[in-house]
């Protein structure tokens, strides 16, 4: 029944997809119980006069892939009695071996945690009422592992070696039920994950007035438009896959073709000031006249014509759109 269950265990482990943390090394230590089992003993010679005893272990292991890793360990069990035909005491069996094995996981999570089964072979020296005899010993074993992170992990599990010791009589086995620790290095650092990323696009307008940037009834920009449209430039750097485009206005005062043409130079200066400050997805430059007055019907009662002129001043103006997207790290 037992071997059925190793087997079985190393089916699954054999045909699992992937495993805890492959590319790393561990070291454990563990100790637990130890039982023995006698094979063929017989008590006109040797028997086991107590078949419980302790185990204390160490382990380095290699995982190869996500599946599939080599182990080496030392294992020492002590405190078993055994009894020699004619003589009224007892006597202790005591046992130390290196145990080669391979070792195949399946995984419970990204840290460690898995079941696993492991198969190899055991160079055992058992001593006993003042003898030490030496044998290699196949050896089979499952457990379960649980990572409390990827450093360091608890782990439980049973180990079976078939004919561990060879007495006059027979043979022993031994089963043996532990508990250790286990530490991994190398497992790889966790990815940094770069902050989600929201794209928004967004238009911004800017209102540059044509007495800032031209003298009366001119279109060659001064110094303090050249400023203006510097400033333009500079609050959109943070825009990406930015477009610009310009547009001219006049006042209702003068005719339309002349206002057309005046709001077309006047555009057209903006736009050349924009490339000259290295701006170079200019998509539409436009005069657009006296279209559009900001100020409604507001300056119709305003009597004068400088006063009339002063009123209309919000007309007289460059629009700069400009459309682009920003981009803004979200933090879940």
């Amino acid at each position: 029944m037992r071997i059925k269950l190793l087997a079985i265990a190393a089916a699954v482990a054999a045909f699992s997809a992937n495993a805890a943390i492959e590319d790393t090394y561990s070291f454990g230590v563990g100790a637990g119980w130890t039982h023995a089992f006698g094979h063929n003993l017989s008590r006109d010679i040797f028997s086991i006069d107590r078949e419980d005893g302790y185990q204390a272990s160490l382990n380095g292991e290699y995982n190869f892939t996500n599946w599939f890793g080599i182990g080496a360990a030392y294992d020492y069990q002590n405190d078993i009695l055994l009894k020699k035909d004619g003589r009224e005491d007892s006597f202790k069996l005591h046992t130390n071996s290196a145990d080669l094995y391979t070792r195949f996981a399946y995984p419970l999570d990204n840290n460690g945690s898995d079941l696993f089964f492991k198969a190899g072979a055991a160079y055992v020296a058992s001593s006993f009422d003042g003898d030490t005899h030496k044998r290699f010993a196949p050896v089979a074993g499952i457990g379960i592992q649980y990572a409390l992170n990827k450093s360091l992990a608890v782990r439980a599990g049973y180990d079976y070696k078939w004919h561990a010791t060879k007495l006059e009589s027979g043979k022993v086995n031994t089963g043996t039920l532990y508990l250790g620790v286990q530490f991994t290095f190398g497992a790889p650092e966790a990815p940094v994950v770069a902050p989600a990323k929201q794209t928004v696009h967004v238009t911004k307008k800017h209102t540059l007035e044509a007495g800032l940037l031209f003298p009366f009834d001119g279109a060659v920009l001064s110094a303090e438009g050249k400023e203006a449209v510097a400033t333009v430039v500079s609050s959109t750097k943070d825009l990406e896959n930015a477009e610009y485009e310009v547009y001219g206005y006049t006042d209702r005062i003068g005719s339309d073709a002349y206002n057309q043409k005046l709001s077309a130079k006047r555009a057209n200066a903006v736009a050349q000031e924009l490339s000259a400050d290295g701006i170079t997805t200019i998509k539409t430059v436009e005069g657009r006249g006296k279209a559009e007055p900001v100020t409604g019907d507001k300056c119709d009662s305003v009597k004068g014509r400088d006063a009339v002129i002063n009123c209309l001043a919000p007309d007289r103006r460059v629009e700069i759109v400009v459309n682009g997207d920003t981009v803004t790290s979200q933090v879940e």
